[in-house]
């Protein structure tokens, strides 16, 4: 059911297997064993159908339905599909185990963007062979095989810029960069020793966004495939789950409880990511009072600060980060204020230094773009 050569039924996942996001959504529809067929986004793709269904903009993953509409953004398609397949549910019941699955899904989307373009694209005497024909494949798929690696030098001259010019990587902060990935890993190989996904024996919407960089990036690119993945078994065991279609369905942990094994990559993500986000949520602010009768955002508006790790950069800001942490806030506000208490007394305990934040304008992401909710439900 997950094949190019499938019959013309069900899902189609318009992508590549390359790609962070593509291979995020190809593991859910796995598991929640949906019928799909993946195809690859050459350029007639990219024209026939990607850029009309996205007004103009070639991004992947698009899923197509079986009805014929298409989705984009992983993040919704996850969230369109779990609302129209309830069975297999990847939303724990308990509300400490949301905010944690919501918690990992940010950091997976947005944050380890760092490792996984790093790894990638700054060790290219490893990875590049291998990344040009990756790319060739998907774009160039009618070129002759001997030469379709070329197809790809196109998409790689673009992307071999990210680590620098967006996500401000350079010789200073590499080092804590590298040595809070291989700590990440580590800790991830520990949990993993004991749980077979983040919250028990099911996976949450943490772990498809974990799986995207750590299989698409870091698991099939050579360099990070010998050196970070192939040493830690526990978490290879874990990729291995999350490529498959279970037999049985687990369960979360009892008595909504959040493992100590993830409490210390908790720690790190409140102690750098967050205080990104609430800059950029800052920035944000400022762009739409500049600009108070624009309805939706651009992609990137400036830049802002962030520290790794205790080394210091400035990445491209993107309000859509936002629109992610607003998912981490959303369980927080349906919330009891018992449940509230109950969560800030475990965070405390745990020295998690996590405080909700609401955003001056709430922003919405919809139809490939990012909208100001105010303006939206008026509109």
């Amino acid at each position: 059911m997950n094949s190019d050569d499938s019959a013309d039924s069900g899902y189609i996942l318009y992508g590549s297997p390359v790609s962070y996001y593509t291979v995020k959504v190809r593991s859910y529809l796995l598991y929640k064993d949906l019928p799909f067929r993946q195809v690859r986004a050459t350029e007639k793709i990219a024209n026939e159908v990607i850029k009309p269904a996205t007004g103009g903009w070639r991004v992947v993953p698009v899923l197509k339905t079986p009805d014929g509409n298409c989705i984009q953004d992983s993040s919704i398609i996850l969230d369109d599909l779990e609302s129209a397949h309830t069975e297999r549910s990847i939303t724990p019941p308990g509300f400490k185990q949301r905010v944690a699955s919501s918690m990992l899904e940010l950091l997976g989307d947005e944050w380890l963007v760092f490792p996984a373009m790093h790894y990638r694209w700054n060790f290219k005497r490893h990875n590049l062979g291998y990344i040009l024909n990756a790319f060739g494949q998907t774009r160039k798929a009618h070129w002759p095989k001997a030469i379709r690696w070329l197809g790809g030098i196109k998409s790689a001259v673009k992307f071999g810029l990210v680590p620098r010019l967006m996500l401000g990587i350079n010789r200073s902060n590499t080092p804590a960069l590298e040595a809070w990935t291989h700590q990440l890993l580590e800790q991830l190989d520990l949990h993993f020793s004991e749980h077979d996904f983040l919250l028990g024996s099911r996976p949450c919407y943490g772990d498809f966004s974990l799986y995207g960089p750590l299989h698409a990036h870091l698991a099939l690119d050579p360099y990070p495939k010998e050196h970070l993945i192939k040493p830690r078994k526990h978490v290879r065991a874990w990729l291995q789950r999350m490529n498959e279609t279970p037999a049985r369905i687990g369960e979360w942990l009892p008595g909504d409880t959040i493992p100590e094994t993830l409490v210390p990559i908790l720690q790190w993500q409140c102690r750098d990511q967050l205080p990104h986000i609430h800059q950029l949520m800052d920035v944000t602010t400022q762009w739409i009072e500049k600009h108070p009768s624009v309805d939706t955002l651009p992609r990137f508006i400036g830049k802002a600060d962030y520290q790794l790790n205790g080394a210091a950069g400035k990445r491209l800001c993107t309000p859509y980060s936002q629109w992610m942490y607003e998912r981490v806030l959303k369980p927080v506000e349906e919330a009891s204020e018992e449940q509230r208490t109950e969560l800030a007394t475990w965070l405390s305990q745990q020295a998690i230094p996590f405080t909700p934040r609401q955003p001056e304008n709430s922003l919405v992401f919809k139809n490939s773009r990012l909208w100001r909710r105010d303006r939206l439900e008026h509109s």
